[in-house]
């Protein structure tokens, strides 16, 4: 079945590859962007939110979207530490030309309450996006377990396997898994929810770098200041990742693969460009907080790739397409952009 549309809902936690992934929802003409909560994880919930409606500020857009304030602790974990290494102190480091969010976060009802109207409204169409931590929505199925099955698809960026993994003593769990392995494993283990969680491991996402060449077409030949704005915190994300995780040629872009897998799925046709490899797989994650691998992802059994039962779990993309929709989004992102325009004499570094 094809439908025009793509109702999602993001929750997300900006964060600069989560800046690339509002950057799709709002513009890739195959989506429509329902509504974004915020949650901890790149930095606190404060900054997080501020992020997000600064970006949606930068990109037009924080008057056509609603975004909430999401979770802001996770259900069990006491402690845990946001990314500064990585992000900065704010989230989004690297850059000055962020503007002022024109409006808060609103307020007339809980995060909740607006991802289950969303929900209600496009019944069994809607998919949920986690690019951050996975208490919001897991914390949406536990408390309203009747929208379990009025989702379509969980999209969701997490997980590690077969050695890969950026946090805990071992290195052995992705950021966003370890930040809240209760909720995680929750998703991941229920029956009525496991079967619709497509999970981006960083397994796939380290494939998706930003090279300088791809950063350079991001900031292109002319002057604009939101080509600018990508541009510098993406060489700000290259340093970080350089010196914390030893990427020599550039920075992973994690968050926005969440998205690819549906132009696929909700349209068979675009199978073949998309080229979104996956297997099946009953997943669980280590809760013990004590444990050496808290937040490790773990496998525990496979199912046949044409069946329907087991997470979707993927292994490849076909990258060349995953670019170049990047940048014809922010093509289009260029004309509705409120930050003034670069003055000709402006260094473009």
């Amino acid at each position: 079945m094809t439908i025009s549309k793509i109702p999602i809902w993001l929750d997300c936690d900006p964060g600069h590859d989560d800046a690339i992934a509002l950057l799709l929802a709002c513009f890739h003409p195959r989506f429509q962007l329902l509504g974004v909560s915020t949650c901890y994880g790149n930095s606190s919930p404060k900054h997080t939110s501020y992020n997000a409606r600064s970006l949606l500020t930068a990109m037009g857009q924080i008057l056509e979207v609603p975004i909430y304030d999401g979770a802001q602790t996770p259900w069990l974990r006491e402690g845990f530490k946001y990314a500064p290494d990585i992000h900065g102190e704010s989230g989004l480091d690297g850059t000055d030309l962020l503007p002022t969010p024109l409006v808060g976060p609103r307020t007339d009802m809980s995060y909740l309450d607006a991802m289950e109207l969303a929900i209600r409204e496009y019944p069994n169409d809607v998919t949920l996006v986690s690019t951050g931590a996975l208490t919001s929505v897991a914390t949406l199925f536990r408390d309203r377990p009747s929208l379990k099955g009025a989702v379509k698809y969980i999209s969701i960026m997490g997980g590690a396997f077969s050695g890969v993994g950026n946090k805990n003593f071992n290195n052995s769990a992705e950021f966003n898994v370890w930040l809240d392995p209760h909720a995680a494993d929750f998703l991941l283990r229920d029956p009525l929810v496991k079967d619709k969680c497509i999970l981006t491991p960083l397994n796939l996402t380290h494939k998706a770098i930003m090279t300088e060449q791809i950063n350079k077409l991001v900031r292109g030949t002319h002057h604009n200041n939101l080509r600018l704005l990508y541009y510098q915190l993406f060489e700000f994300f290259k340093k970080t990742y350089k010196d914390v995780q030893g990427f020599q040629d550039g920075p992973p872009l994690h968050d926005p693969m969440t998205l690819f897998p549906l132009l696929q799925f909700y349209n068979a046709d675009d199978a073949e460009a998309i080229g979104f490899k996956f297997k099946r797989l009953d997943i669980g994650v280590v809760t013990d907080l004590e444990d050496l691998d808290a937040g490790k992802t773990f496998v525990l059994k496979e199912h046949a790739v044409d069946g329907e039962q087991g997470t979707i779990v993927g292994t490849d993309i076909n990258l060349k397409v995953f670019w170049e929709q990047i940048l014809h989004c922010l093509d289009k992102a260029e004309r509705f952009s409120t930050i003034e325009e670069v003055e000709e004499s402006k260094p473009l570094t």
